[in-house]
C-alpha cells in the first residue's frame, strides 16, 4: 500500500510502500477510497501537534471493508464505511457523564496512534519500522487496519468523497453549532473562516433554523 508518512517534524512528508499489518480479532482492513486533509495533519507534520513518529497521516476517510476479524460485529466485508477519528469505550467516567468525545480510553488510544485493542502498531514501512497511525487510523493511505470502532457503516450510494469529511470536518462544524454554541431558532450566527469546518458550521446553523448566518472569509 502507499502511505503518506511523517518521519521528522518539519521535514517533507514521504509517500512510502507500507504494509498495513495483521487484522486482529476486533480489527477491520479497509481499502481507502477517499480521505480528507485537515489542518491537524499539517500540524503533525510541523510538530505543532507532537504526535509520535513515524506516523501515517490522515484522520477522516471512507472506504470499503475488505477483511474483518472473527470478533467483529459492527460491520462486515463489503460494507462501505466512514472512518471516524473518535472512539469511546462507553464505561469510563466521561462516557458515563454523556461526554464520549472525552473518553479517557479513546483519547489515550487516538493520541497514541496505536491499535485500540492490543495497544500495538499495525502498519510498517519498507525498512520494517513500525508506523503510528494518526487518530489510530491513518487515512492518507490506500489501505489500513484499524479497530472496528473506527469504521461506521454507511449506505452504498453515499459518495466516498462526501462521506470522508463526516469523519472529522462535518462533525466538528456541526458539534460547534449543536453542542457548543447551542444555536437557537432565530438567532444570529457569524462564521469566521469558511473552510471545511466553517462550511459545516454554516450548514448546521441553517439546520438549527438560525435567523441570520454571516460568513466571513
Amino acid at each position: 500500500m502507499k502511505a503518506a508518512v511523517v518521519y521528522e517534524f518539519g521535514a517533507p512528508i514521504r509517500v512510502v510502500d507500507a504494509t498495513p499489518g495483521h487484522v486482529g480479532p476486533n480489527d477491520v482492513r479497509v481499502q481507502v477510497k477517499a480521505s480528507g486533509l485537515c489542518h491537524s495533519d499539517v500540524a503533525v507534520q510541523t510538530g505543532e501537534l507532537p504526535f509520535p513518529l513515524p506516523m501515517v497521516l490522515g484522520h477522516e476517510g471512507a472506504g470499503v471493508v475488505v477483511e474483518a476479524g472473527e470478533a467483529v460485529t459492527t460491520c462486515e466485508v463489503g460494507d462501505h464505511v466512514v472512518l471516524s477519528a473518535l472512539i469511546h469505550c462507553g464505561t469510563c467516567t466521561n462516557c458515563l457523564k454523556g461526554r464520549p468525545n472525552l473518553c479517557l480510553w479513546g483519547l489515550e488510544t487516538i493520541f497514541g496512534g496505536i491499535n485500540a485493542h492490543d495497544r500495538g502498531l499495525r502498519a510498517s514501512d519498507p525498512d520494517g519500522n513500525g508506523l503510528y497511525q494518526f487518530a489510530s487510523i491513518g487515512t492518507l493511505a490506500t489501505e489500513l487496519v484499524c479497530s472496528e470502532k473506527h469504521a461506521v457503516p454507511i449506505p452504498d450510494d453515499v459518495p466516498f468523497g462526501a462521506a470522508a469529511l463526516t469523519g472529522c470536518g462535518v462533525l466538528t462544524g456541526a458539534s460547534a453549532v449543536f453542542n457548543r454554541a447551542k444555536v437557537q431558532p432565530g438567532s444570529s450566527v457569524a462564521v469566521i473562516g469558511c473552510g471545511g469546518v466553517g462550511l459545516n458550521v454554516i450548514q448546521a446553523a441553517t439546520m438549527a433554523n438560525a435567523g441570520t448566518v454571516i460568513a466571513v472569509d
